[in-house]
């Protein structure tokens, strides 16, 4: 079942090019800002490099976030879904895992450009995609939570901001130190942990809450 509805999740996302395009443009326009801003010093870019790449992520994740339910809520398929689905727990993993293939993917093949732009070493790129890839699952899980809570909403968006920006602030400050510790050559093991634990941690607690969530939406 669970296979079942991440094919039908990925095959939706293909004929809806946008849900790609859309976090991927806004995450490299997004970095792009940061040269403008800070000029062509590549020390000041480079120490700036984790903070910028996270910062995009985190607002790339959130705009994926909102796109996880919404078509399906305006076109009834939630609906059929919460009727017809024997287990509507799983939903919420499918929703993901297609989330997660379809953003943090194409995410990470066009990291070498966004590292470029802000100088960072060509041999701690492979850690800094380790890293992006443990980061954007809880931010996606946190995504998803605030999408879910503001289904009804007409004018969600800002309530959405002020659920989820407060939970993706940890994340934010372990992908960041990561970043800058992999950048000085020291271990970064532990961080790797700490983001494996904090994405565990948001499934076991965000999927059963989302999915009571979802059950308790009044929907069209």
């Amino acid at each position: 079942m669970l296979a079942t509805l991440i094919r039908r999740e990925l095959h939706t996302g293909l004929r809806n090019p946008q849900t790609i395009l859309q976090p991927l443009l806004f995450y490299t326009l997004t970095i792009i800002l940061f040269p403008l801003a800070s000029g062509a010093d590549n020390d000041t870019l480079l120490r700036i490099a984790p903070a910028a790449l996270w910062i995009a992520l985190l607002l790339a994740a959130l705009l994926a976030g909102e796109q996880l339910f919404a078509a399906d809520y305006a076109d009834g398929t939630l609906s059929q879904d919460r009727l017809h689905l024997p287990d509507l727990w799983l939903l919420l993993p499918a929703k993901l895992a297609a989330a997660w293939l379809r953003f943090t993917l194409p995410l990470l093949a066009i990291l070498p450009l966004p590292a470029l732009m802000l100088h960072i070493p060509a041999a701690n790129i492979p850690a800094t995609a380790a890293l992006l890839a443990l980061g954007s699952l809880p931010l996606l899980l946190i995504g998803a939570l605030g999408a879910v809570l503001t289904l009804a909403h007409t004018h969600g968006t800002f309530l959405r901001f002020l659920i989820v920006v407060p939970l993706y602030i940890p994340v934010l400050i372990i992908g960041v130190t990561a970043g800058h510790d992999d950048l000085l050559g020291l271990a970064i093991g532990g961080h790797y942990a700490l983001l494996g634990a904090f994405g565990l941690f948001a499934c076991i607690t965000i999927i059963p809450f989302a999915t009571l969530a979802l059950k308790a939406q009044h929907l069209p």
